[in-house]
């Protein structure tokens, strides 16, 4: 069962969570064994915990959105190349925003739970993964070939995805851990994707991402 639908089974199997119900349980990762967390204990850890943090997706500049808000002064400066011809006066391109999870699947939690298999090559690596990745429709789609991913920690620098392997519902990206050692003294790791259309970046509280005592990444 893909992971889209895993959380489907269970938000319609236990109804919506609240805020309070969803966060009662803190830190339940350390205070018993996988086979003891509930469903939406499982829910949450892979949807909204240390190792899976909701991104917005934002545009690159320069790209047409297609969408325009008449409320919004004109900053085209006239005719941009012939795109601005069949505006009105006073219309610019409106950029919808969305939001995607970035989960850090080779973390040992989420492994113990969810029973993930990686590639062979993807052994001794950081996995991160993006939950439902945005596909352009129409003229200017996303362009695979432009896509890079970085994994950067302040003082320590960073590390491009050494590999990537899309999927219908997640995109995993794979990072060398000898290039980039993390530790339980680092602070935060900032994962960043760039693509023809559109950039997306997560930042990961490593302080927050103790598992059994030891940093799990």
């Amino acid at each position: 069962m893909t992971r889209r639908r895993w959380v489907f089974a269970v938000s319609a199997g236990f109804g919506l969570l609240s805020t309070a119900e969803l966060f009662g349980a803190s830190q339940f990762w350390n205070k018993k064994e996988p086979s003891a967390w509930t469903s939406d204990e499982v829910l949450q850890l892979a949807t909204k915990s240390p190792w899976a943090i909701t991104a917005r997706v934002l545009p690159n500049r320069g790209r047409d959105p297609g969408g325009f808000d008449s409320t919004l002064p004109d900053l085209s400066g006239g005719n941009a190349g012939g795109r601005t011809e069949n505006r009105r006066l006073g219309e610019i391109a409106v950029v919808p925003v969305d939001e995607v999870t970035v989960v850090w699947e080779s973390a040992q939690p989420l492994l113990d739970v969810l029973k993930t298999t990686f590639p062979r090559d993807f052994a001794n690596h950081y996995v991160i993964g993006v939950d439902e990745l945005p596909t352009a429709e129409g003229r200017g789609k996303v362009n695979l070939e432009s896509m890079t991913a970085s994994l950067q920690v302040r003082g320590k620098g960073s590390v491009d995805a050494g590999g990537v392997l899309p999927s219908r519902n997640v995109t995993l990206f794979k990072f060398a851990k000898e290039l980039l050692p993390l530790s339980a003294t680092d602070k935060e790791a900032m994962f960043a994707l760039e693509t023809n259309q559109y950039s997306i970046k997560a930042r990961f509280d490593l302080k927050e991402m103790v598992y059994r005592g030891k940093l799990a990444v």
